[in-house]
């Protein structure tokens, strides 16, 4: 490659100094350092990545071939690393002698890992995409089934008070969804003298307590596509929930049944947006199920959308019919669904849905409100309920009042039963039945005995309140810690406190004035906690990497800068590929607080660490070109700096937003420091429900409650 000609010098205090024909200017030393350098960067990042390849090793041949390349090129490294930081007086013909071996190992052990490294990458990727059904399908499908059932177990535990379950009633109400109306869904196993009349003699009929949903969503006639409907407070979600154990627990045992997957449609944000596209994009979020697996189980009919809170949707309600019910029309494979709604605002509304079969609960009857209260020796309550018909026995009717009065009225009442001059005064009386209702349950449930350091409750009544509020606002019902958002802040002048803090923190790599228009133009914060990037993308960085060192070896016409620089950018391009060919497809579950911008700030270290070894070459390359001595501490801390520049740019700016925005909330008294042990907290006093990272409200009628303090 070089044409000498100078000998060497006889003095070893004389630096070497061999020009070839393409430049007056490039010496043999300089560019051994430079090879030497890139080929250390090259085998540092390999060490980088080797550890995670081991770990998918199934063999103990392929982890002792792994570990034994893994020590060799970290042996290089740690042998080239000392000869960069040689100082030159002492690069003598034994020095040059070394560099060459260690060049001539290096490139044999760094290159063919490399390339086994994205070859048996893009071999897993290959295989994925043909063997998809098998290979990622069903192993995602076990995973999802597992996180539903726990997610359901914990909600539908969490609707129990005391363990106590109260058996509703149904009634069929077909004729919401188009159909002939039929009376009654559960009919007893002994048909009284009225009920043997025909249809159209017979005006109503008792339906059986008890009996499960799943026995109404497998009939022929219905055959899954059912919609739950019922008043506030009626058992609903309770319902759906038991429907989706039942479920989980069948397509657990039986391969073929689809997965039951809960969806709540408050989540549904653009009323432009497919259905589809919308349970991909929210599946992708919650467990991290490729977009590609999620859409092949809707069209082959493997996924059974249970989506519950239409009514939440308000105004909207109807354009969210309109497109379930074109979600239905086009995905041929889909042949069940359910959906829950509130009577009230589904008979409000002008769309109904084309589905084969609807339910109502039914209110509680007075023996099943007084056999409730006497399992649970609270007997004693009965007469005050019963002495006020208009009030508590009207909201006793509704399972979650029922299950919150023994709660909130342990000592006893002493209602009576009133009169009403007007409907209005009756429906005022109503209200405040409920709110004094409410205001007792969070009462004695904030001022229970708590084994570790608790809250004032006057603290935990303004958080709730403000969480409240704010899902309000934002109009949902679940509520993720790292998805808190700047449209959370209140003011202007929080807005600014926020876009200062951001970039004051961030100002090395944006600048404060970038810092502060992004404060007022409230940026939502999108997450960087997951790496896996496909073969294509990384394959992108690895043909730009390749071109880097094209148009590197093409600046040997140009002299030593030339050959560094390119080489330089190509290896960086080189690097980037690696790195993110490298992850495989992950299944993972938000089953921790935050765990989003954990995982953000996790991925900002390990990128940070990968590119180390490139932002001490970027600081090194320029000191081997002008042939000055590279100090290892000044190139480690350099190479730190440029490195943790890049790794916040990928990852870590998210991690800057939160953090800011935290700080803000938690300094007005909106939010405590420490937020999800709060929320734990108020999970334990059973006025939040905490699933994994994700919490709401036991109930949408106290989240509204709360939001109206």
């Amino acid at each position: 490659m070089l044409l000498v000609k100078n000998a060497i010098a006889p003095s070893s205090q004389t630096p070497l100094r061999i020009h070839t024909s393409l430049s007056p200017h490039m010496t043999t030393l300089n560019l051994l350092q430079a090879l030497l350098l890139l080929i250390c960067v090259l085998l540092s990042t390999i060490v980088a990545l080797l550890p995670s390849v081991f770990d998918k090793q199934k063999s103990l041949s392929g982890r002792c071939v792994i570990f034994g390349l893994l020590a060799v090129c970290g042996l290089l490294v740690f042998i080239g690393t000392g000869l960069i930081t040689t100082e030159q007086a002492k690069q003598n013909a034994d020095w040059i002698h070394k560099v060459y071996w260690t060049l001539v190992f290096g490139c044999v052990f760094a290159l063919p890992t490399m390339v086994y490294l994205l070859v048996n990458r893009q071999s897993k990727n290959s295989k994925r995409s043909s063997d998809t059904p098998e290979v990622i399908s069903q192993p995602c499908r076990q995973e999802l089934l597992a996180s539903m059932l726990t997610d359901v177990i914990v909600r539908v535990e969490d609707s129990l008070h005391d363990d106590q379950l109260i058996p509703l009633l149904m009634e069929d109400r077909r004729e919401e969804v188009g159909r002939p109306p039929e009376v009654t869904v559960n009919a007893k196993p002994s048909p009284s003298w009225l009920e043997k009349l025909p249809k159209f003699i017979r005006v109503t009929a008792e339906s059986e307590p008890g009996k499960k949903i799943i026995d109404v969503f497998e009939r022929d006639d219905i055959a899954g596509r059912l919609l739950i409907l019922g008043a506030p407070g009626s058992g609903k979600t309770t319902m759906l929930l038991e429907l989706a154990q039942d479920l989980i627990l069948a397509a657990q045992q039986q391969p073929e049944k689809p997965i039951p997957v809960i969806f709540e449609l408050s989540n549904w944000k653009d009323d432009k947006q497919a259905i589809a596209d919308w349970m991909v994009a929210d599946l992708k979020f919650r467990n991290k199920i490729p977009e590609a697996i999620t859409r092949e189980w809707l069209e082959t009919g493997k996924l059974l959308p249970l989506l519950d809170g239409l009514d939440e949707l308000k105004t909207r309600q109807g354009k969210c019919i309109a497109r379930i019910n074109k979600f239905l029309q086009t995905t041929s494979g889909l042949s069940q669904i359910v959906v829950c709604c509130r009577e009230e605002e589904y008979k409000a509304g002008e769309e109904i849905l084309t589905l084969r079969g609807a339910v109502c609960l039914k209110p509680l009857e007075e023996k099943q409100i007084q056999g409730y209260l006497q399992r649970l020796n609270c007997g004693h309550l009965w007469h005050g309920i019963q002495n006020d018909p208009d009030g508590l026995l009207a909201l006793a009717k509704m399972p979650l009042f029922l299950h919150l009065i023994p709660v909130a009225y342990p000592n006893g009442l002493e209602s009576k039963a009133k009169r009403f001059n007007s409907p209005d005064e009756l429906e005022v009386y109503q209200e405040k039945c409920r709110k004094d209702l409410f205001d007792a349950y969070i009462k004695h449930r904030l001022e229970m005995p708590h084994d570790c350091q608790g809250y004032d409750p006057k603290d935990s009544k303004r958080w709730l309140t403000w969480l409240a509020t704010s899902l309000k606002k934002q109009k949902q019902t679940e509520f993720f810690i790292e998805k808190m958002q700047p449209i959370f802040l209140d003011t202007t002048k929080q807005k600014l406190i926020f876009g200062l803090i951001l970039g004051l923190i961030s100002g090395l790599i944006f600048g404060l004035i970038l810092g502060l228009i992004s404060g007022l133009i409230d940026k939502k914060i999108e997450l960087a906690d997951d790496l896996t990037i496909t073969w294509e993308k990384a394959r992108k960085g690895l043909i730009s990497g390749l071109i880097g060192l094209i148009f590197g070896l093409i600046g040997l016409i140009f002299g030593l800068i030339g050959l560094i620089f390119g080489l330089i950018f190509g290896l960086i391009g080189l690097i980037f590929g690696l790195i993110f060919g490298l992850p495989g497809e992950e299944i993972k579950n938000r089953n921790k607080p935050n765990q989003g911008i954990k995982d953000s700030a996790k991925n900002t270290i390990i990128i940070s660490c990968i590119l180390l070894p490139a932002g001490m070459l970027l600081y090194a390359a320029p000191l081997v070109v002008r042939g000055e001595f590279v100090e290892p501490i000044s190139t480690m801390i350099s190479g730190l700096g440029w490195a943790l520049i890049f790794g916040i740019i990928s990852a870590g700016l998210p991690v800057i937003q939160h953090f800011a925005l935290r700080l803000i909330l938690w300094k007005s008294g909106a939010i405590p420091w420490n937020y999800a042990r709060f929320l734990s907290y108020a999970n334990e006093r059973r006025l939040i429900k905490q699933v994994g990272g994700r919490y709401r409200f036991i109930h949408d009628l106290l989240r509204e409650h709360f939001a109206k303090m």
